[in-house]
């Protein structure tokens, strides 16, 4: 019994709707390729120097100056951007240090406040930092900070590693004088490299940071150097690990065993 003409049509239709919509599905769902980076400044310096210079100063309590230092900054720096207010890094850091030692009853001059915040400008690399930042670059990556570190500290720091070579001139907060997480900060990035939020990666030291650039809209990727505990708040970040391969797997560049 032959099929009549419309129903034939109707078969070919449907075979053809069955075969094509996967193929569609699999092209939107496909993720856009990531092309610029964003890092801030810890994930490439190594900010442990900064504990160790305050050990070597007040070797008593150093680490406990060190951390409740830290921690300090933090607060304040995201007491300002609360309030819509900004000081800068340096001073804030110094801030925070005058006040952590005033607490702690360590007794700290001027002169050695200024010393310890000037570690800022001068950390070392992670080991990873430049032949994963070489191989970005080298696979057609726009490179570029975007931290609350002050824009002097940083252009110093790339200096001292020649990192210029590789990374485009970094964005700091004293840009749009907002820290992070403010919104204004993360906008930076697609301002700086011309391109929409869905084309640039963001890579966090801080879970807080990655937090904060997901609800802006970059993918991102947790360089959790310091193997501290997950945000509680969603969402996670896309990619995750304890050094720089997080950054590689989120860019979509193959990491060495």
């Amino acid at each position: 019994m032959s099929i009549p003409l419309d129903r034939r049509n109707a078969l070919r239709l449907a075979l053809s709707a069955a075969l094509v919509a996967p193929q569609s599905a699999l092209a939107v769902d496909a993720p856009r390729k990531l092309r610029a980076l964003a890092f801030d400044g810890f994930t490439v310096f190594d900010v442990r120097a900064v504990a160790a210079a305050v050990i070597a100063m007040v070797p008593e309590q150093g680490a406990a100056l060190a951390s409740a230092w830290t921690n300090k900054l933090f607060a304040l720096s995201w007491l300002e951007t609360s309030a819509g207010r900004y000081s800068g890094f340096a001073p804030l850091a110094d801030a925070a240090l005058a006040f952590t030692a005033q607490t702690m009853h360590v007794t700290l001059t001027p002169a050695q406040r200024a010393e310890l915040v000037a570690v800022f400008a001068r950390l070392p690399l992670w080991p990873d930092a430049l032949p994963t930042l070489t191989r970005m670059h080298e696979a057609g990556l726009r490179l570029a900070f975007l931290s609350n570190i002050g824009a002097d500290m940083l252009a110093s720091a790339m200096r001292r590693h020649g990192l210029e070579r590789v990374m485009e001139p970094p964005l700091s907060t004293d840009r749009v004088n907002a820290f992070k997480p403010s919104p204004k900060a993360y906008a930076m990035g697609p301002a700086h490299f011309g391109l929409p939020v869905e084309d640039i990666g963001f890579v966090a030291f801080g879970g807080w940071d990655a937090l904060g650039a997901k609800w802006f809209g970059y993918r991102t990727a947790w360089i959790n150097r310091l193997g501290v505990a997950t945000e509680p708040l969603s969402p996670a970040a896309d990619s995750a690990g304890p050094d720089l391969g997080a950054a590689l797997r989120l860019a979509g560049i193959e990491v060495a065993d």
